[in-house]
């Protein structure tokens, strides 16, 4: 289309401190606090404008308090963790419980944020950046317990929430006759919420099975004045399952190993719709895979 193109930089400064401390041989208190300054500049290029028109008009807006080409911004992102540990308890090598927050963001990439349109390489839709996104700030809170056995079996349960301000979201726009045209919109807010099971057990002969398992839920809200036809639904992209299993195998020697693997993820909406229609949904993924490696050296591997 001519409107692909565009020149981008950023800058990111950045410094990080934290304290580590142990107290009463039990507990572990870990504090930290980030300082970001982050700098962006993007320039779409209209590659069929020969005259120079467009840049013109980028030229003479760049002074206005609303332009869109360059932004700058600065930070603190705190954390902190409170971990309660206790040897043999349950029947463990180490018993651990703990309990941590933390704040970051997450910044829409160049071409989400370019004022510019290109074809999705996969689906062969149009894609619309969207100058005008705001970043996403998240409060992160979980509870995550962790029991490790002598024999190297170990088992974690967490239970997670966090809380999204401005989440970006893929959306559906008013688009050509022959196609879709997808964008990017910033919704009001959203959280997501679950728990995970993860572990490891040793099956004997060099066998062992692993995996994690992910339940959770999400929830985000547009305004009322939004052209979506869901103006409360999950994230996009985000399942309400997720499977991840594994049988292995290591010899005694270490020259072999194996595993097979599987993955599933459940159904996940991959646009929001413009009203009146309706979301798009990925269907469920199955994965199956088996992977042998030998190590005939300390130097070879083959796979």
């Amino acid at each position: 289309f001519g409107t692909e193109s565009y020149i981008a930089g950023e800058t990111k400064a950045a410094a990080f401190g934290s304290v580590d401390a142990y107290l009463m041989d039990n507990w572990r208190v870990t504090a930290g606090l980030r300082w970001e300054d982050f700098s962006r500049g993007v320039l779409p290029l209209d590659l069929l404008d020969y005259k120079g028109d467009s840049l013109n008009a980028i030229i003479a807006r760049s002074n206005q308090p609303d332009q869109n080409y360059a932004l700058r911004e600065d930070d603190f992102y705190p954390a902190a963790a409170l971990t309660y540990m206790r040897d043999g308890l349950f029947g463990t090598d180490n018993f651990q419980v703990r309990l941590g927050y933390g704040k970051t963001v997450v910044r829409p990439d160049l071409r989400e944020f370019a004022d510019i349109q290109f074809i999705d390489p996969e689906l062969n839709d149009r894609v619309q950046g969207n100058p005008n996104l705001k970043f996403s700030e998240i409060d992160h809170i979980d509870l995550r317990t962790e029991l490790f056995f002598d024999n190297g079996d170990n088992l974690t349960m967490s239970l997670f929430h966090k809380d999204i301000s401005n989440p970006i979201e893929r959306v559906q726009r008013p688009g050509p006759q022959d196609g879709r045209l997808l964008s990017f919109e910033n919704a009001l807010a959203g959280e997501i919420y679950g728990i995970e099971f993860e572990g490891l057990k040793n099956i004997g002969r060099g066998f062992f099975v692993s995996g994690n398992v992910v339940l959770s839920d999400s929830e985000i809200s547009f305004d009322a004045a939004a052209s979506q036809t869901s103006l409360q639904r999950r994230l996009t992209g985000h399942s309400e399952y997720v499977v991840n299993t594994q049988l292995g195998f290591d010899s005694d020697n270490g020259k072999h190993s194996a595993s097979l693997l599987y993955n599933v993820f459940g159904e996940r909406i991959f646009y929001g719709g413009r009203s009146p229609a309706p979301d798009a949904y990925e269907s469920p993924f199955n994965s199956l895979d088996l992977t042998y490696s030998y190590f005939p050296t300390d130097r070879i591997t083959v796979r």
